[in-house]
């Protein structure tokens, strides 16, 4: 090109980028505008990088879009179009990111409170429910859950193997009672949370 790009106006700068793919005439754009479409994609957004990106958007659109411009109006009030429709689109992928977000929060994927507070209450209502046990079976009962072998509670305990199978069975029938009541409330709960 053999004319100074500063020294052109818009439209004749419009041409050139459309008509013979000039960089420099595109750049040149760039440099006239840029500056005032990004402080009002600032204004709208309140956030400066993603103004910039706007911006940078508007222009990568216009560079693109160039060899089907028909451009009526004076090139700043075309950018300005543009730079307000990309807004607009911005804020619809926004408010759709929140709308998912409140929907997630309605599922949550994983509740660590939720289970921890399950597990102190199952404990609570084991223990209970332990304490409830004759105090032979439940010490046959504990051991046996400990990890002790048959023989090893019996010799502990000075009883016969076939006694310490006897309190495992009635220990094991006596929590399943006292345990049925938490289980309903357990299923309860997380049926209708």
């Amino acid at each position: 090109m053999t004319e100074s790009c500063s020294v052109l106006t818009d439209e004749e700068l419009i041409r050139l980028m459309c008509q013979r793919d000039d960089e420099l005439a595109f750049a040149e754009l760039y440099k006239r505008h840029a500056r005032l479409l990004i402080h009002t994609a600032i204004r709208k957004t309140g956030i400066k990088t993603t103004a910039e990106d706007l911006v940078q958007e508007v222009f990568f659109k216009f560079w693109m879009g160039r060899h089907k411009l028909d451009i009526e109006k004076n090139p700043q009030a075309y950018l300005q179009g543009m730079l307000k429709n990309n807004i607009i689109t911005h804020y619809y992928r926004e408010q759709k990111k929140q709308l998912l977000s409140l929907e997630e929060a309605d599922v949550p994927q994983h509740d660590d409170t939720r289970e921890h507070l399950e597990y102190n209450l199952l404990s609570e209502f084991y223990e209970q429910s332990l304490q409830k046990l004759p105090e032979k079976c439940r010490t046959v009962f504990v051991l046996s859950r400990k990890g002790y072998s048959m023989k090893e509670i019996a010799d502990s305990q000075d009883i016969s193997e076939k006694t310490v199978e006897a309190h495992i069975s009635k220990a094991l029938r006596i929590l399943r009672i006292e345990m049925k009541d938490y289980i309903v409330l357990a299923f309860m709960g997380t049926f209708f949370l």
